[in-house]
Parts: structure tokens; C-alpha cells; sequence
């Protein structure tokens, strides 16, 4: 460790001239500070830790978090990136929410004894040799729920691996979405007796989440939507890409459509709204009421943890991330268990098996360009979409039980 130690300082001293702008800044000094040291008292009662790495992963442990409280567990939720962290303390002020350590071997220790894990829980995956190699150590079991390795991220592991591998075998227990990853996990010479294929807790999560839907007034209501009769249209988890190919398609289809553009990170809207407002197009942006009017076209959401409400009240789900093969797509869970017609690029790597399977059944609509996008919009209203939601809705129930897996294990380490 002493030597992986070194390495990161070293790294840090060679990668100067990119962070010390940030260091310069008050909020990048605190985020410092809070992954050097926990944010958190010691108490003596054993915990659960778990850790996520940003939005999409924290949302998706919801029900997972709610049951294992309700069995009165003491849970500790790590979080790496800063939006993340802020919508963890927002949807789960139940329980403690701190900032991930790095992964230098004194701060590890620190967080250790102040967290007290009994388990520590990864999601989806995140390797850290001295995060795992002291968890080890001290006989504290690891598991990763949710587990998956992307194309990009499996070339990269076996590239690496005899390097990888020891830390990979350290870890109790892999419970994967797909057949697709546990071959991936096999070919990284895991021992087949601790992988289990337990599904994508993101289908759990979407089909739970519908209990809890506000309804299309209430929704309508909160978007400042009333007036609007037209067909809506959601850009979801937009990026630039995804944004190029909808906005030539906006101006003429505004008679019959309204669109909603829901940026996967926020602080992009003001920079979209005045690329809009520069081609003509009337927009508005959410945190901005005054901007909104009756010729408004788009409406550009800037604010997290509401896409799956917005989502709901849509007609067609534009997803984002999937012009883009090293984003590879985003959530298809989501408008899937509403019965969304989804349009979407090539890439939906994230979401391999559901992704293949909603684009065979028709649901999930390939287009190449704004050419072909608005093609099918002007065709959309004509088309008997019945067919297609019960398609979608099917390809959801099937996957459900994923959650039910996860604490079945996880139940095996706290006995």
C-alpha cells in the first residue's frame, strides 16, 4: 500500500497544471477536505456502507435502501461525484450521506473506523486497490450489487488484469444484471461460485417508482404546463450530440409538438437555451418562470430528480447519451415501465440486453439524424402505439426481481 501510496502522489505532483485551478476555488477545497476525512461521528453499532458513484446509481438503490432501514440497519451512503452527493442527501435524509475517500491508505483507514462496516456494498463497479485491500484485511466482506463491465471497461480490465486481479478476487460476492457481464466477470478468472446473475436493479427501481408518480395534473402543474395541448416530446438525459440531431427538428414540428430538454448535467441549460434562442426558437428555462409564455416551444428542465415525472407525461422519449459509444446510454428502464415509445441512437451499451430487446419488439425506434427524427414525428400521430407500450411493459416485468436477489445475498453476510 505504502507503494500505491507513493504512485497517487506522485500522479497528483505530475497532473498539477489540471487541478490546482480547481484547488483555487472554495467549493473544490471543501469537496478536498470532505473525501480526506469523513463527514460523519464514530458510533459503535456496525454499519452497512454503501457506495455509489453518481446520480443515476444513487437513485437506483432507493427500495434497496428503504427495506434494508425498515430492517432497522444502520446504512452509511458514499457518494463520488458532487451532484451526486446532493441528490443522495435530498432523497435519503434518513440516513448518513458522506463523500467517497480517496483512495490513499491513511484516508481509507480513517474512514473505516469512523463508518464501522459490517458490509460494504459496491454498485454497479468501482475498483480502488487500498479501499479493498483494507476491507480485506480486516475481514470486513465485500459484494457488488448491480454489477456490469462496459465494452470499453472490460478491454481495459484485461488488459490489466494481472495487475486487477488480486483485488477483483478480494471481493465476497458479484451479483451481475446479465449473462453478458458474468461472462465478462468469468474472463477476468473470477471464481464462478461467488458470480450470481441477479438482474438490473434499475427495473426494480422504474416499476416501484410508479406507485409513487404524482399524477399528469400535478406534473403539468410543477412545469407550469397547463396551457399545453400539443404532443410532448422529452429529450431525456440530454447531451450536445443528442441536442445537435432535436434541434433542427423543433421549428417545424412546434405546430404539432412540445418538447421538454432535460440536460444530464444541469449547468448546461442556460448554455443550450441561448444556443436555442439564437436559431429563432422560442425557449424557456424551469428556474427562470419569467421566460416562459404562451409561444413558447421548449422547455429546458434544470433541475435533478425529477426526469422520471417529467418522463411520464410524454408522449415519445428521446433518450439521451446514445449518439455517443463512450456514453453508451442512458436509464431505458425508466420510460420502458411507463410504456414509452423511445427513440434513441446507436449506442445503448449500458443497457445491452433490454436495449436489444426493446429495438426488436419496436419500442425503442433507431434514428441516424434530424432527417430521419423528423420523419417519424410526423408520422408518430397516425401510428396505433398500443402494441408497442404492452411490448415495453412486458420487457419490464419480466426483469423485475432483481431487488428481491440483492437482499436474499446481502442477507447472507449480516446473519
Amino acid at each position: 500500500m505504502v507503494i500505491r501510496d507513493c504512485l497517487y502522489i506522485l500522479l497528483l505532483i505530475l497532473s498539477v497544471p489540471f487541478w490546482l485551478k480547481y484547488v483555487l476555488k472554495k467549493s473544490y477545497r471543501r469537496l478536498l477536505k470532505n473525501r480526506l476525512r469523513p463527514q460523519l461521528d464514530a458510533c459503535p453499532e456496525r454499519s452497512i456502507w454503501i457506495h455509489a458513484v453518481s446520480v443515476g446509481e444513487v437513485r437506483s438503490l432507493r427500495s434497496l435502501i428503504q427495506q434494508l432501514g425498515e430492517k432497522g440497519r444502520r446504512i452509511v451512503l458514499s457518494v463520488t461525484t458532487p451532484a451526486g452527493l446532493e441528490f443522495a442527501r435530498s432523497e435519503y435524509p434518513a440516513i448518513a450521506v458522506i463523500h467517497a475517500p480517496l483512495d490513499f491508505s491513511f484516508v481509507v483507514r480513517r474512514f473505516i473506523r469512523r463508518i464501522n462496516p459490517r458490509l460494504v456494498i459496491f454498485n454497479e463497479l468501482e475498483l480502488w486497490p487500498n479501499w479493498i485491500t483494507l476491507l480485506h484485511r480486516k475481514r470486513i466482506p465485500m459484494m457488488l450489487i448491480n454489477g456490469r463491465i462496459s465494452e470499453a471497461a472490460f478491454a481495459r480490465y484485461r488488459f490489466f488484469n494481472f495487475i486487477l486481479q488480486p483485488f477483483f478476487r478480494r471481493i465476497d460476492c458479484f451479483l451481475v444484471q446479465n449473462t453478458i457481464y458474468k461472462k465478462r466477470f468469468l474472463q477476468l478468472k473470477i471464481p464462478a461460485e461467488k458470480i450470481m446473475v441477479c438482474g438490473n436493479i434499475k427495473a426494480d427501481e422504474a416499476a416501484m417508482s410508479l406507485q409513487k408518480m404524482p399524477t399528469p395534473g400535478e406534473v403539468r402543474s410543477h412545469l407550469r404546463l397547463q396551457a399545453i395541448t400539443k404532443k410532448i416530446v422529452v429529450l431525456a438525459s440530454s447531451h450536445s450530440a443528442c441536442e445537435k440531431i432535436l434541434i433542427p427538428a423543433i421549428k417545424p414540428l412546434s405546430a404539432t409538438y412540445f418538447f421538454i430538454i432535460v440536460p444530464r448535467h444541469v449547468q448546461r441549460a442556460t448554455a443550450i437555451a441561448g444556443q436555442m434562442r439564437r436559431l429563432g426558437l422560442k425557449c424557456a428555462v424551469f428556474s427562470q418562470p419569467q421566460s416562459m409564455n404562451p409561444e413558447t416551444q421548449v422547455l429546458i428542465y434544470d433541475r435533478m430528480g425529477y426526469l422520471f415525472p417529467i418522463m411520464s407525461i410524454s408522449d415519445i422519449v428521446f433518450m439521451g447519451g446514445t449518439f455517443d459509444p463512450k456514453i453508451g446510454g442512458h436509464n431505458l428502464y425508466e420510460p420502458a415501465a411507463m410504456g414509452k415509445t423511445i427513440l434513441g441512437g446507436p449506442y445503448y451499451n449500458n443497457f445491452p440486453d433490454i436495449g436489444s430487446e426493446l429495438e426488436e419488439s419496436g419500442v425503442y425506434q433507431r434514428v441516424n439524424d434530424s432527417s430521419e427524427l423528423l420523419e417519424f414525428l410526423k408520422n408518430f400521430p397516425s401510428k396505433d402505439i398500443r402494441p408497442i407500450n404492452d411490448r415495453a411493459l412486458n420487457a419490464i416485468l419480466k426483469r423485475k426481481g432483481s431487488i428481491a436477489c440483492s437482499l436474499k445475498q446481502i442477507q447472507r453476510f449480516l446473519d
